[in-house]
């Protein structure tokens, strides 16, 4: 018996501090493709866009020309975690008050 498996892949780019693959949205990839049939490779190297890393969570800017075919399916993007109160202490039930 044999499994016809599909290899899953998806247009990315990898992150600068992590190396995990980030796919690239769809507005970005119908850009390049304008830009291909418009103008050529000379200004297809000038375009650049910023994404955040699903793992890392940190953001950088990358040109067009750096999206590549990554294999495998893309993570999901993990929420950021929220902070557990605003203020860093108790005050004591003390308030601050502002000085004129």
């Amino acid at each position: 018996m044999t499994l016809d498996t599909e290899r899953q892949s998806f247009r990315g780019v990898i992150c600068l501090h992590c190396k995990a693959p980030i796919p690239v949205p769809a507005i970005v990839l119908s850009i390049k493709t304008a830009l291909l049939q418009e103008a050529g490779a000379s200004r297809e190297n000038s375009s650049v866009f910023n994404l955040r890393c699903s793992c890392c969570h940190k953001e950088k800017p990358y040109r067009i020309s750096e999206i590549v075919d990554c294999d495998g399916t893309p993570q999901p993007v993990a929420p950021f975690a929220q902070p557990g109160s605003v203020r860093p202490f108790h005050l004591g039930g003390a308030t601050r008050t502002a000085k004129a």
